[in-house]
């Protein structure tokens, strides 16, 4: 190979998600040890409109238009030009790892094929296959894979979010949010996708041979340290010492949340959609 293009020569590692597993939360205490990349959402924007997934791209489908009619219009950004990426890329690499050579990134199953198409357009990949570019660039990859049980909790928590544009919540964050609308049926839709892309995941684990670290969010909120602590054993890095702890986010549920909940599956059952 040339060398021209990025290469993360030591422990490199993704955190493969679907929105509102609690993905965030991991990669925010991850980051907080200092010993374990800074694994930050860096591959997000859409290759179409160089920004993130806006609130209309999540109901794409033509029964869901009247869904995305009701949400905020499309902003048509700025698409990427040719060359764009490799720069990015660059500045990605050194901004995601630690001293101690160590990168981290989040990446969520919805702009994962922007990324395949993005990571063969770096000098001299263009040949490979993309798992072929993808252990060009990190010889040493690993997969922490982040998923929740609940899906209809996980899409209630992701309807919220699209609708008021807060993505996540600091604890000292004000209390105040912009009015949300229970749909059902936007619900349903989203439900369905998360379970779509969950199992895409697991396809491409299947497919590429790679047996990741897995994280259940049920599990992970009650016991942060430990999970932090296994995810660490995995990917082969020492712990840092203890020093009270990094926690700055917080759980978005609210009473709103548990409500919607249930009413959905009120709603399913009536509708002999469960």
């Amino acid at each position: 190979m040339s060398g021209r293009h990025p290469r993360v020569e030591g422990t490199a590692y993704l955190v493969c998600a679907t929105q509102r597993s609690g993905s965030t939360l991991l990669c925010e205490l991850l980051k907080g040890t200092d010993v374990a990349g800074v694994p930050d959402e860096f591959f997000e924007s859409l290759r179409s409109t160089g920004l993130p997934r806006q609130p209309r791209q999540y109901f794409l489908q033509p029964e869901a238009a009247d869904i995305a009619d009701r949400l905020a219009p499309l902003d048509p950004g700025v698409p990427e030009q040719p060359g764009d990426f490799a720069g990015w890329f660059d500045y990605v690499v050194h901004r995601g790892t630690t001293p101690n050579g160590v990168f981290g990134a989040k990446m969520m199953w919805n702009y994962f094929d922007d990324f395949r198409a993005r990571i063969a357009e770096l000098d001299g990949l263009g040949d490979l296959t993309f798992t072929e570019a993808l252990d060009e660039v990190f010889p040493d990859l690993k997969i922490v894979f982040v998923r929740r049980r609940d899906k209809v909790a996980q899409a209630v928590s992701l309807w919220k979010a699209i609708q008021t544009q807060q993505w996540r919540t600091a604890a000292e964050a004000p209390d105040g949010r912009r009015d949300v609308e229970y749909d059902h049926r936007a619900l349903r839709f989203l439900v369905d996708d998360l379970h779509r892309w969950d199992a895409r995941w697991e396809e491409w684990f299947h497919a590429t041979g790679r047996e990741p670290i897995r994280v259940v969010y049920e599990e992970f909120i009650g016991s942060r340290a430990a999970t932090v602590g296994r995810v660490l054993d995995g990917l082969g890095i020492d712990p840092p010492e203890p020093d009270g702890g990094h926690g700055p986010m917080k759980r978005q549920a609210d009473g709103v949340s548990e409500d919607w909940v249930t009413r959905f599956r009120d709603d399913s059952r009536r509708l002999g959609l469960d």
